[in-house]
């Protein structure tokens, strides 16, 4: 058995390097706890263990797999060439995640779905503002792992080509967003979406969620057919941005055709907006997500 178990100085190296990136994305999924109830300024386990806040659970648990979602794509490609320069590139592409994932929900919260201070509904209970929080933190998530794959490389360079990604993302994120306000005063001229999150609508913040979530998968899908190349930068990250906008587009399509049939005789707009019917507002979103996953299987 001993032959199997023959280590190189390869294998040892490479040993060491997963482990060190495995202690360093531990130790960012950990130190997520404390920094998270910092900006939120709430105290974690009063929320958690004196409080039994599941919106704040929900929405804790959306930056973990946001921040490992985004991880992923930091770890992943060739490691350096010594273990201080593998783990100073980890470290700071993993903060500078930490960074982002939070400047975004920011930006949704105070720029972009204005009018409902989500952080205030999550300290209430509010399971509705929970899960449009996670909407956004996980599609930021998602999007910047596709990033740093594509990007597949860890230098300055990488730095900014993710920071020009990051606000492009957050500019197609509002455009969702903005459609997703504009369809509901359609449907309701006397009423808002914001509003329909702070009574509580639970079925409309699921498919928010499932929408966001597809949106953030076909971007992903988007960047297997965009080759990234430094020397010619902006059209890459333009061609990235028009594929994704075209490939956002034909999500709807195909989701509101999908609704049509897999929810025949399901009169959507009544049981989701009026009766906050939970099972259908979730169908609506796992059509997103699902037509996504094949979009990103045969694109990616």
């Amino acid at each position: 058995m001993s032959e199997y178990f023959l280590l190189t100085g390869v294998d040892r190296w490479l040993f060491s390097v997963l482990f060190v990136d495995l202690f360093i994305a531990v130790f960012l999924i950990t130190a997520l706890r404390f920094f998270y109830g910092l900006v939120a300024n709430v105290h974690a386990t009063s929320e958690l263990a004196e409080r039994d806040n599941l919106a704040f659970g929900l929405s804790f648990s959306g930056g973990v797999l946001a921040l490992a979602f985004m991880l992923t794509g930091v770890l992943s490609g060739e490691a350096a060439d010594d273990l201080l320069t593998e783990s100073t590139m980890v470290l700071a592409y993993g903060v500078l995640g930490v960074v982002l994932i939070k400047a975004g929900r920011i930006i949704q919260d105070k720029l972009v779905l204005t009018g409902i201070p989500l952080q205030d509904e999550i300290k209430k209970g509010n399971l509705a503002a929970a899960f449009v929080d996670v909407a956004n933190t996980l599609a930021t998530g998602l999007v910047l792992r596709a990033v740093m794959l594509w990007v597949e490389s860890a230098s300055i360079m990488g730095f900014i080509v993710v920071l020009i990604a990051f606000v492009l993302v957050q500019i197609l994120l509002a455009g969702v967003t903005r459609f997703r306000l504009f369809v509901y005063e359609k449907r309701h001229p006397d009423g808002c979406l914001q509003e329909a999150f702070r009574s509580g609508n639970i079925a409309i913040a699921l498919r928010y969620l499932g929408h966001l979530i597809g949106v953030a998968l076909v971007m992903s899908a988007a960047s297997g057919l965009i080759i990234y190349n430094e020397e010619q930068l902006v059209a890459a990250v333009a061609g990235w941005l028009i594929l994704t906008i075209i490939f956002s587009i034909l999500l709807s399509f195909l989701s509101f055709m999908a609704r049509k049939v897999i929810l025949a005789g399901v009169d959507v707009i009544e049981e989701v907006d009026h009766q906050k019917n939970i099972a259908v507002g979730t169908i609506e979103g796992s059509i997103y997500v699902a037509i996504a996953l094949v979009m990103l299987s045969l694109f990616n």
